[in-house]
């Protein structure tokens, strides 16, 4: 893992929005190209080496469609060796639904029914090429770290984790297999990229339904608690650059993933 870069928030900002906004679009193809199955949890994303894609779409030669932030192009490709890309740089969120719906059906021989009116902004992509590439950096690093916690939970049952285009959030689901007024009862771990209520990127373990008492949780080095819209324990990216080497930033992450996951099953076991 390399370091992680430091962020000037308001550059960071501008890039996490649109690079959001071409997961969405991405997403918005998937889901019009594939059955939605359990509440739509089919319709994520994967984070790969250099930015994202759909999983492959088996009633379509494989066909997966994706985002490389290194070249700031969006690519389709599928098992026939069929390959196209579109730059995005210049181009409206319109403008590039247009141009994927018109390669999908004359290329790839494909009608992805996506209509370009249903994305209005007519603003036009101009992510800087070191913004993308220090993006990009963090997208990875972030993925690896929570995917090696995820293959270390060996009880209970988890999801696999996603990349959800709405929240733009990389996370899975751990179920403790117990039902709470009539809901399941589980741990979400994840990633996000930044929202609202922080703009850079942060980790976070939420827990539903809520304990009656969080005052009893481990508060991990770094962390604190969260108790607005959702409740549990958030990492910010501020405690993270604190760490003067990778191998420290490294550990203060798996800690937090460790702590806060094994605090949280704690006090479900209280309830």
């Amino acid at each position: 893992m390399d370091k992680f870069p430091h962020f000037e928030e308001s550059t960071y900002r501008k890039t996490r929005r649109q690079v959001h906004a071409l997961a969405e679009i991405i997403g918005k193809f998937r889901e019009a190209l594939v059955e939605p199955i359990a509440q739509n949890d089919n319709l994520w994303l994967s984070v790969v080496d250099k930015g994202f894609c759909t999983p492959p779409m088996g009633r379509l030669n494989d066909l997966e469609i994706g985002f490389n932030l290194e070249e700031l192009i969006i690519e389709i490709a599928d098992d026939k060796n069929k390959y196209a890309s579109v730059s995005v740089k210049g181009k409206s969120a319109s403008t590039l639904v247009a141009e994927l719906s018109s390669i999908l059906n004359h290329e790839f021989g494909i009608d992805a029914a996506v209509d370009p009116a249903g994305f209005e902004s007519a603003k036009e992509t101009d992510i800087d090429v070191k913004d993308s590439q220090e993006f990009l950096l963090q997208f990875i690093n972030f993925n690896s770290l929570i995917k090696r916690f995820h293959t270390k939970i060996s009880e209970g049952v988890k999801t696999q984790v996603c990349l959800w285009p709405h929240n733009f959030d990389n996370t899975f689901r751990w179920f403790s297999g117990k039902k709470i007024d009539g809901g399941d009862e589980f741990i979400g771990i994840g990633v996000s990229n930044g929202d609202d209520f922080y703009e850079l990127p942060y980790i976070y373990t939420s827990l539903w339904p809520p304990l009656r008492k969080t005052n009893t949780l481990t508060i991990p080095e770094g962390a604190f608690l969260h108790d607005a819209d959702w409740t549990g324990l958030m990492l910010p990216y501020d405690a993270i650059i604190e760490k003067k080497s990778s191998e420290e930033q490294a550990g203060l992450i798996n800690d937090f993933f460790d702590q806060s996951f094994t605090g949280i099953k704690r006090g479900f076991s209280k309830r």
